[in-house]
């Protein structure tokens, strides 16, 4: 009987930990909608106001496209202010990021099986031999980011270097990305086409992985 019980836990876990995943990515959606209206109607302080909020929740755990929203916002304030705010953002959302992942990783047994993995092994210690660099990089080149970000919190990276490697990525292509706004004022049409493409190949992407057989 205990048996039984024990086996059904798990599984009450992680549908309980999905209905929060699927609660806090409606909350990002409705920050979408909500930063997209001030962009178009509000203020030059609604804006940025709503610029920092939304680079501020833009994580893994909510997947917010951020590009063309960096774009349309080099067209109206200076490269840096927009790189300024956005990777400050981007360091709070990790910040907070950090602790909850080491927290839901410390919680479960999910942990032990991820750090026994060979292949996480590999990874690990492929990016321990330059960690900054890494996170630097990857936070400024249109690579794929997450596979660093949860290397650098599961591996317990120093958190003022992890902040520090990802400001420098992110302000960089984020002042990339505004200027490209600010030189070609790329009309809104074409980054709202964008944005949905985004948020589509992140659905993909999301349904690919959930397939993908787990090994026992």
């Amino acid at each position: 009987m205990k048996s039984s019980v024990e086996n059904k836990l798990p599984t009450s876990l992680m549908k309980n930990k999905k209905f929060k995943l699927i609660i806090v990515r409606i909350i990002g959606l409705i920050t979408m909608l909500i930063v997209g209206y001030l962009y178009l109607k509000g203020s030059r302080y609604s804006k940025l106001a709503g610029y920092f909020v939304y680079m501020s929740l833009a994580c893994s755990i909510i997947p917010l496209p951020t590009p063309p929203y960096v774009i349309g916002m080099g067209k109206i304030f200076d490269s840096w202010i927009i790189a300024l705010l956005g990777a400050s953002g981007n360091c709070v959302a990790a910040f907070f990021e950090y602790y909850f992942i080491t927290w839901l990783f410390s919680k479960t047994e999910l942990q032990q099986k991820i750090e026994t993995n060979k292949y996480f092994q590999q990874f690990i210690n492929f990016f321990n031999r330059a960690a900054f660099s890494c996170i630097v990089f990857t936070g400024f080149a249109p690579v794929p980011f997450d596979p660093f970000r949860f290397a650098a919190i599961l591996a317990r990276y120093f958190l003022p270097k992890y902040l520090l490697a990802m400001f420098i990525g992110k302000y960089a292509r984020y002042y990339l990305l505004a200027l490209l706004g600010e030189s070609f004022q790329i009309p809104n049409s074409y980054l709202i086409i964008l944005l949905i493409i985004l948020i589509f190949v992140s659905f993909v992407a999301a349904l690919f992985v959930k397939r993908i057989p787990t090994s026992k």
